[in-house]
Order: structure tokens, then C-alpha cells, then sequence
């Protein structure tokens, strides 16, 4: 899950300081987890909705991709992210995964 979350918030902010390398040509993620596994994760992350929340206003973005672990194991990917307006600082990232069963290459 924290892979998960760390590259939604390079994909919605690549200038944040996340350690994980930019993506390939196709958009896709690759990190290795702690394990050693890999996960390779294609994002989808669009600002869907900005909202008052206090005195702040914040930005909402939706995320919903895939995600294969070592070349086999599939997962969908929805969750969504939340931004301080003035600040871009990440207030909440929300991630989950739905097992969708072996990926064939």
C-alpha cells in the first residue's frame, strides 16, 4: 500500500521529495518493495473536485490505475488524495486494492 501511495504523490506532484525514480516512456511505475518484490503501477490521478474544508481549501484527486506485483499478480487500483490548496501539502492519501486475479504477460 505505501507504494501505492508514494507514487500517487509523485504522479501529482513530481516535484515533491519522494524517493522513487519518474516513470517510464509508457507511464509506468516500477518500485521495488521491501520484500523484493516488484510492483510496476500505471496511474490514472485527475483533480476532480475542490472544496472548502474549514478555513482550508482543499484539492481532491481521484486515483484509480492497476498495479502487477512481480509479473503476476493483478490489482485495481482506486483511492484519492487530498491536497491543501495554498500549500500542496498532503493532507490524506487513500489507496485501495482489489486482487482481479494472475496477470499473463
Amino acid at each position: 500500500m505505501e507504494a501505492v501511495a508514494n507514487t500517487a504523490r509523485a504522479a501529482i506532484s513530481p516535484s515533491a521529495s519522494i524517493n522513487i525514480p519518474p516513470p517510464s516512456a509508457d507511464g509506468i511505475w516500477s518500485q521495488r518493495l521491501r520484500d523484493g518484490r516488484e510492483v510496476r503501477l500505471k496511474l490514472s490521478t485527475p483533480c476532480f473536485e475542490q472544496e472548502q474544508r474549514g478555513p482550508c481549501t482543499v484539492l481532491v484527486y481521484a486515483l484509480q490505475g492497476n498495479a502487477v506485483v512481480d509479473n503476476g499478480m493483478g490489482y485495481r487500483v482506486t483511492g484519492q488524495a487530498v491536497l491543501d490548496g495554498a500549500t500542496r501539502a498532503f493532507l490524506d492519501v487513500k489507496c485501495q486494492l482489489e486482487w482481479v486475479g494472475p496477470v499473463t504477460p
